[in-house]
């Protein structure tokens, strides 16, 4: 798979994007795109873990190394304690439901060009829980209580299904949490081991 570039837009519309730059070897670099000068902004959009500050509603993508957009995903909403409407709920196991709505777009460019298939893929085993006290959570945010909270037609990514190329795909994610309240940080297996993106809710 080739090497990707992330990057943070704060809308949809990718007129108001700068060029992002690749970084050498086979690291992987983050640009946040603004319509200021990125210099003045930076620190701001980053947190202190080194991922971008989303707010809810705001759009956040990825591009290639040719700096083709691939992935545009937005959170557009985060409901704490939200009722399980799937036809088997089951008890969670860390004390609370978060339900995210998202909505992601794929480009054409997001298929591999030496001939494989790439997939976008976001669900509850790619988060993170940080608490308000500021403490990682070591446990799984996909539960079998998260996992059958949704039914199957609301969620994103349920029984492993990806999110393939020149796809718009509007749904739900369920993830079991310890508090009502904290971040949520979520990273892409499309950019291993770099930045990765981040809620407060």
């Amino acid at each position: 798979m080739s090497v990707l570039v992330v990057t943070a837009a704060l809308g949809l519309s990718l007129s108001a994007c700068a060029g992002a730059s690749t970084s050498p070897a086979a690291s992987v670099s983050v640009e946040p795109l603004v319509p200021t000068t990125p210099s003045a902004t930076a620190a701001a959009d980053k947190s202190p873990r080194g991922n971008f500050i989303k707010e809810v509603g705001k759009s956040a993508g990825i591009t290639n190394k040719d700096t083709e957009r691939i992935v545009n995903f937005t959170v557009n909403s985060i409901t704490p304690d939200a009722p399980c409407t799937g036809p088997y709920p089951q008890p969670v196991v860390n004390g609370h439901v978060v339900v995210l709505d998202v909505s992601i777009e794929t480009f054409p460019a997001l298929a591999d060009p030496s001939g494989g298939y790439s997939e976008f893929d976001m669900n509850a085993g790619m988060f993170k829980f940080v608490g308000t006290n500021g403490t990682t959570f070591n446990g799984d945010l996909n539960t079998q209580g998260a996992y059958m909270c949704l039914a199957d037609e609301e969620s994103i990514s349920q029984n492993g299904r990806g999110i393939g190329p020149a796809e718009k795909v509007t749904g739900k994610i369920a993830l079991d949490v310890p508090e009502s309240h904290g971040t949520l940080i979520f990273k892409s297996h499309l950019t291993s081991g770099s930045t990765g993106w981040e809620w407060t809710f």
